[in-house]
């Protein structure tokens, strides 16, 4: 027998009971209405889900075209029993555990550049958590944006490096170029394409002998940790609740948990350390 609607809103009730006074009834009503398309469910978008569904969210569509593999559960939410499972349907099934009244489109073979339009519709809320380390993500990652562009949508893309998520809000109503224009040439390889999405000034130097080795061997990974996955989650969600109330968001957005840690004498010399590491790793990267 399927749950009825009385059921369901007795359900979201207790669920959402602890958001009063923190989330206005309007904004947790426009919250559950809202449609999220969260392409790439691995270290980014994997960690808004959960946030999101916990706070009320209840329609999303996942795409990803991936595996999860052991050495994903550093930072991942996932466990032994979803090695070799497909990262969208395991998140999916994760979420239904916590709210099983949630509408969950799962799409396993990822963003396909030919059926992409198809599936984000007017209104959408997109988030872009797509891997660029290949062509294929590179491609997946235009061609979600293009998209996003045409039907002049919100995309939120975020990038985990080191201690440092870096996030950068493209509001299509307002920007007529996917990605702001920045790809200029689709094949000139993921180090050329990263370079043009994310700022010098938005890298930790922690990052910068990481870049150096992957410059002297392409096929070496980047190196990802949970505390900085897991916090894009909460920033996700306080974003996503500012734009729903038609509140100003800044544009992008950078935290480094380990500034935010550091004495404020040692923040200040580690801030001119890393300009004067980033001139010469700029000079060793050319």
């Amino acid at each position: 027998m399927s749950p009825q609607p009385e059921e369901h809103e007795a359900f979201y009730k207790e669920l959402t009971a602890r958001n009063r006074g923190l989330v206005a009834p309007d904004l947790q009503s426009a919250l559950r209405r809202a449609r999220f398309v969260i392409a790439g469910c691995g270290s980014t978008g994997g960690a808004v889900l959960m946030p999101l569904v916990r706070t009320g969210a209840e329609c999303l569509v996942l795409l990803d075209p991936g595996e999860y593999e052991l050495s994903n559960l550093n930072r991942q939410d996932a466990t032994l029993e979803d090695v070799g499972r497909n990262k969208a349907r395991a998140c999916a099934d994760r979420l239904l555990a916590v709210n099983p009244f949630c509408s969950i489109d799962v799409h396993e073979e990822g963003v396909v550049a030919s059926a992409v339009s198809d599936i984000v519709r007017e209104g959408d809320f997109v988030i872009d958590a797509i891997d660029v380390t290949s062509q294929e993500g590179i491609d997946a990652k235009l061609a979600l944006h293009a998209v996003a562009t045409s039907k002049r949508l919100t995309v939120m893309t975020a990038y985990d490096i080191a201690a440092t998520q870096f996030i950068e809000i493209f509001d299509y109503r307002k920007v007529r170029k996917p990605l702001g224009g920045r790809v200029r040439n689709p094949d000139a390889g993921a180090e050329a394409i990263l370079r043009s999405l994310i700022p010098p000034l938005a890298l930790p130097r922690e990052i910068f002998s990481v870049l150096l080795e992957r410059r002297r061997d392409p096929t070496l990974g980047f190196p990802q940790l949970a505390m900085t996955s897991t916090l894009l989650g909460a920033l996700a969600v306080e974003i996503v609740l500012r734009l729903l109330a038609g509140k100003p968001v800044k544009r992008r957005i950078r935290v480094d948990l380990g500034d935010l840690v550091r004495p404020t004498l040692r923040r200040a010399a580690g801030q001119a350390r890393t300009k004067l590491d980033l001139a010469d790793l700029w000079v060793k990267m050319r």
